[in-house]
């Protein structure tokens, strides 16, 4: 589970943030609240983030997306490390950029921090998080001839790899942890393996993998349940074969390669957002079926329809279902979902939150995080106050964080919607209205 995340000098965000998913006092819907009862911890299993255009949202969703890729496959040798600084103010563009994660992995947590330039690591740091303490587990400091990995709490067996590792094979652009993976260590695997397991990310325009699971028919059978349970006027999904023949070879010679990338027996290559093609591929042979739909027509006959005939609303829930399933069968992933509500009707969106919602309970370990601009998900009969998060952007285009229980004036029975879009809350444009009726004259 994701504990905490904390970033500065990222697009927008100029000082460091921190996003907390550590539930506060309040005791509204605490029978949903994931607990750590070694840590007497309880955890968020939700959170929505508000906030205006431009605002830092989608920059926040960039910030862990970055942090994931940088730690799962890090750079190539001669790479630059790709860092996006805060660019206006001329003392931070060329600033460092720091990350620093706190995580619930096998019941123990850990706090992993680094800080980059464009060139290198600067500094890196692996703690465990015990009860009363705090154990160093290795740091990663200085540069040039002083530069050094220091090894201290981990199993004698793997005390010597790793430091041969630390002072012989590790580049400067490259994380320890992601360089110990790579010279086949297992000390820091189960770390690893949740960066690059645990983690989703979806993004507004991106087709998400899992819908690869529709070439089952036990789950397509579900899918269909849930299309029609939503009013989509699809009442069922069906896989027909194409002709592998006449696929373009350069399109095959991509779908090869990625089959080997993503390492799947079934692969979506994503060439739109509504191409449903999904590969089954094995060695040197493939096969291709695409989803369609079926709707009655009005002698209640079956009618097969292409996703690109669907709406554009349609074609999203297709792609945030299989996340949803997995988040009500609690796989303990993290979900982070940019922009929920596009082309999602209100009723619909909180529905797919109820959906997960009612699934969890004080032994979940799966977390849904989201972006969204619709107010009418700001309901305290849905949500908690701590679960709400508000991004806003300064006169200066500096960006903060910040949760709606740090304002203490807001009571359980008050009306959220309406508090925020006062301004009372942050994260609401500032429209110079009368500005914009004078140009329109």
């Amino acid at each position: 589970m994701l504990i905490s995340f904390s970033f500065s000098n990222w697009k927008c965000f100029r000082d460091e943030v921190t996003f907390s998913l550590v539930a506060g006092r309040e005791k509204h819907f605490t029978d949903r609240l994931p607990r750590v009862s070694k840590y007497k911890l309880k955890i968020l299993p939700i959170a929505a983030i508000y906030g205006a255009n431009a605002s830092g949202k989608s920059a926040l969703v960039s910030a862990l997306a970055f942090a994931q890729n940088f730690i799962v496959g890090g750079t190539a040798p001669d790479q630059k490390i790709p860092l996006k600084p805060f660019l206006l103010d001329k003392e931070h563009k060329n600033m460092n950029s720091s990350f620093s994660f706190t995580i619930l992995v096998d019941e123990l947590i850990y706090e992993y921090s680094f800080t980059l330039s464009r060139e290198k690591v600067i500094y890196e740091k692996l703690d465990l998080i015990l009860k009363n303490s705090v154990k160093n587990i290795f740091e990663r400091s200085g540069e040039g001839k002083k530069y050094k990995v220091q090894i201290n709490n981990v199993a004698k067996e793997y005390r010597e790899a790793l430091k041969f590792i630390g002072k012989h094979t590790i580049r400067k652009n490259q994380l320890f942890l992601t360089g110990t993976i790579y010279q086949n260590s297992d000390c820091f695997r189960p770390i690893y393996n949740w960066f690059k397991n645990s983690i989703v990310i979806i993004e507004p325009e991106s087709q998400f993998i899992p819908i690869l699971s529709l070439a089952s028919e036990k789950n397509k059978d579900l899918y269909s349940k849930l299309l029609n349970a939503l009013d989509t006027g699809i009442s069922d999904l069906t896989l027909q074969k194409r002709d592998v023949s006449k696929i373009e070879q350069k399109m095959l010679n991509t779908i090869f390669r990625d089959r080997i990338k993503n390492d799947e027996e079934y692969f979506m290559p994503d060439y739109g957002s509504k191409d449903r093609t999904v590969y089954r591929i094995s060695r040197d042979h493939i096969e291709a079926n695409e989803i369609f739909s079926v709707h009655k027509d009005v002698d209640g006959e079956p009618v097969d329809f292409s996703f690109a005939d669907e709406s554009d609303g349609t074609n999203c829930l297709l792609d945030l279902l299989p996340a949803f399933i997995e988040l009500k069968n609690q796989t303990g992933k993290v979900y982070i979902i940019d922009e929920l509500d596009r082309s999602l009707h209100t009723k619909l969106s909180k529905s797919l939150l109820k959906y997960y919602l009612n699934s969890c309970n004080e032994n979940s370990r799966s977390q849904l995080i989201f972006t969204t601009h619709d107010v009418m998900l700001m309901d305290q009969n849905t949500f908690r106050r701590d679960e709400f998060w508000v991004t806003d952007r300064s006169s200066e285009g500096v960006s903060s964080l910040y949760s709606f229980s740090d304002y203490k004036d807001i009571r359980s029975d008050k009306d959220l919607r309406k508090y925020y879009l006062q301004g009372n809350l942050k994260g609401i444009p500032r429209i110079l209205i009368s500005e914009l009726y004078s140009d329109i004259d």
